[in-house]
């Protein structure tokens, strides 16, 4: 009978999990809610005094001082780009990865290399980029066989297939004439 109240990206059952601004505007998730991660995540951004600290002992403690937590680390990640947080997380065997826009996501290594946007063509910018086909199954891989269609390109296909002198009408009604 409660509503939970929001808590952003943040988890309201383990902590430290959330995602937190880089110096050079990005953004990276952080999950390290099991005590021996959150130790290292600790440890590895020089506050380890603070797994002592009774705000921060157990899971629940941290938790409890959540927005506390959440802004010690958001200032350590703050400080450093995406690409030097990245690294230094994987160094420290913390869970954390990339908070991409659309932009990003295109450019990912990844993401090209397994092909998970492709390029279609298209009669306006040569070619469009699109999420691939997934899941991508070995014996029948799908594939994009053309472009969404253009706007008005298959009216007068429609029309020829309800009758000879059909219109279209205001909100886009069918009127029929003769």
């Amino acid at each position: 009978g409660k509503v939970k109240a929001r808590t952003g990206s943040r988890s309201a059952n383990t902590s430290p999990r959330n995602v937190y601004r880089t110096a050079d505007g990005k953004w990276l998730a952080i999950s390290a809610s099991i005590q021996s991660m959150a130790k290292r995540l600790l440890e590895g951004i020089g506050r380890g005094e603070l797994i002592a600290d009774k705000r921060f002992c157990t899971n629940t403690d941290r938790v409890a001082h959540a927005e506390e937590l959440d802004a010690i680390i958001g200032a350590w990640v703050g400080a450093r780009t995406l690409a030097d947080n990245l690294s230094r997380f994987a160094d420290m065997e913390v869970t954390a990865a990339p908070v991409y826009d659309a932009s990003q996501v295109i450019e990912d290594e990844h993401v090209k290399a397994r092909g998970i946007i492709v390029e279609v063509p298209d009669a306006d910018m040569c070619a469009f980029p699109m999420p691939g086909i997934a899941p991508r199954l070995s014996r029948t891989p799908g594939a994009i066989r053309r472009a969404a269609p253009r706007l008005g390109e298959h009216t007068a296909e429609v029309l020829g297939e309800i009758g000879e002198g059909a219109l279209f009408g205001p909100a886009h009604r069918v009127i029929h004439f003769g």
